[in-house]
């Protein structure tokens, strides 16, 4: 009987071990504003835009996750300043239709997040990945064709500082502010594209 009861207790701590040592996964899902900031030209054409994510993190350390990402982002344009560009020869009149950035992006990553008593948990993100940039196409008001569609396959990262705070053990909400390159391997990142995303979204363990 003694025997038995040993054996239970021990089969009981080896599972609980194998159990607490089970590595926590994360999905998480968002959506956020977009603001361009480069290149010069651009950034004075588009709008502010939105930015719709999910992704899943699996946790290799106290804290620390390596985590996998799609994005989407979408930027329109707006015709009342594309007229102001330059070797445009677009009046200011002219009535402009169409046109929007759209960056769709996939990326690998680490997120470290500060384990804290309260339930607001502060944490810093990067990731490296490849970005396909689509600038659609743009027409004046006679359909005379501005600019053709264009379609670029680039490399580029990000970093953030966020904020994950916890419902309960299984859900949360957390607030990223992110800033986004693309085009990493041009010497001049000021020829590449630049813009800062402002993601609210919702966080679930498992």
């Amino acid at each position: 009987m003694r025997r038995t009861a040993a054996l239970l207790i021990v089969l009981g701590l080896v599972l609980s071990t194998r159990v607490s040592a089970q590595p926590a996964v994360s999905v998480r899902g968002n959506v956020g504003a977009a603001f361009f900031q480069s290149p010069e030209g651009l950034n004075t054409v588009l709008n502010s835009g939105v930015d719709l994510g999910l992704e899943a993190g699996l946790e290799v350390y106290s804290g620390l996750e390596v985590v996998l990402q799609g994005s989407y982002d979408r930027f329109t344009q707006n015709g009342d300043t594309y007229a102001l560009l330059p070797n445009t020869n677009v009046s200011v009149e002219e009535e402009i239709e169409g046109g929007a950035l759209n960056v769709l992006n996939g990326t690998v990553g680490l997120r470290y997040t500060l384990r804290n008593q309260s339930d607001a948990h502060p944490y810093v993100a990067g990731g490296i990945g490849v970005y396909q940039t689509m600038l659609a196409e743009t027409r004046g008001s006679q359909d005379e064709k501005l600019q053709s569609e264009l379609a670029t396959t680039e490399r580029g990262f990000h970093v953030a500082i966020g904020s994950n705070f916890r419902i309960d053990e299984t859900y949360g909400v957390f607030f990223e502010p992110r800033y986004v390159v693309v085009n990493t391997e041009d010497s001049d990142l000021q020829t590449g594209i630049r813009y800062v995303t402002v993601r609210l979204g919702v966080d679930v363990q498992f």
